[in-house]
């Protein structure tokens, strides 16, 4: 099965059986080990980030079989008092195995703090390396250089867009300052500096991101849209207007299926990282507290889709080593 068969099969089931609804819970044959996972409110059925995350899980569970916990609350309130509870039931770390699902979750972490069992939680997309968790995170500096540069040699437009879910989130933050150098690198001028929300919720309003698009492409040939599942609403937008030359990125994984006019995609493999994780966990090895993945890493990089390639590959080929300069510049300087 491929990937976005298996990102399709994965949205459909939580359709179907309620993503919504406040828990789902699955039961292998192992009894011992259990992995929980809480995701934000309408995180799930994003075809991207967290739909790939649950791939990476469930394809680390068919080899592992523990059991699995995932809880998507009705709103972030709640999520306190879940993790307090789970930490009342933690008696084991080698039994238990909990996952904060993004940055989200970074100031109950904070409020939470699990002082006894760093080992056996796991949180990522934070700065912060004070919380007494495992954590990483993806720098999206160099790989959005690399999309801006792309953007100006497709379109060789003076200005083009910026969409991001929502604003003072470094990820985010990390994206927008990457793709304006690399548009202003390639020969462009500006980048227009939107976001869909203030607040996480950002990343799931596909509706919206589809009205912001639709006046944003009125004025700029090409949206640099890092927004989740918001993403949709973007594509949704180009297939309704096939006549329109515009074109946009895809995110988290490779999201060309979806639209004839995405020029390249963000990847990550973080599901793949997560399962990873996992894997460590169970097998008893010990991950270091923080670590960093930037495009240097090869753990993320901006892909370019079939169609494009033969205008647009060699040239993000060529730039990836000024990129990965310039992002070590910016981590230096932004921490």
């Amino acid at each position: 099965m491929s990937r976005f068969s298996g990102l399709l099969l994965i949205a459909l089931l939580f359709l179907l059986y309620g993503c919504n609804s406040e828990y789902t819970y699955e039961q292998v044959d192992n009894p011992k080990q259990l992995v929980r996972i809480v995701f934000s409110p309408g995180a799930l059925g994003d075809f991207s980030y967290s739909d790939d995350i649950l791939r990476g899980i469930l394809l680390e569970q068919k080899e592992s079989g523990f059991r699995l916990y995932c809880q998507t609350p009705s709103d972030m309130n709640k999520t306190e008092t879940l993790i307090r509870q789970w930490q009342m039931e933690d008696g084991d770390s080698t039994c238990f195995y909990t996952i904060l699902a993004g940055s989200q979750f970074e100031k109950v972490a904070k409020y939470t703090r699990p002082d006894r069992m760093r080992s056996n939680y796991l949180m990522f997309e934070t700065k912060d390396t004070s919380l007494n968790v495992s954590t990483f995170r993806y720098c999206g500096y160099g790989t959005s250089f690399l999309a801006g540069i792309a953007a100006y040699a497709m379109t060789k437009s003076d200005s083009t867009a910026y969409l991001g879910g929502c604003k003072d989130e470094s990820f985010i933050e990390d994206c927008y300052q990457g793709f304006r150098d690399g548009y202003i690198y390639a020969g462009g001028h500006g980048v227009a500096e939107t976001y869909i929300s203030d607040s996480s919720d950002g990343f799931s309003m596909p509706s919206r991101a589809y009205e912001m698009a639709d006046s944003l492409f009125e004025k700029y040939p090409f949206i640099y849209a890092m927004a989740g599942g918001s993403n949709n609403g973007v594509y949704l937008y180009l297939h309704e207007h096939p006549g329109k030359q515009v074109y946009t990125n895809g995110v988290d994984i490779d999201q060309s299926p979806f639209c004839d006019r995405i020029i390249g995609c963000m990847i990550k493999h973080i599901g793949s990282r997560v399962g990873n994780y996992i894997h460590s966990w169970i097998k008893g090895n010990v991950v270091p507290k923080h670590i960093e993945y930037g495009l240097s890493s090869g753990s993320i990089g901006f892909v370019i889709a079939e169609p494009y390639k033969a205008k647009l590959e060699t040239i993000v080929k060529s730039a990836t080593g000024t990129a990965i300069r310039k992002e070590k510049e910016y981590e230096n300087t932004s921490f």
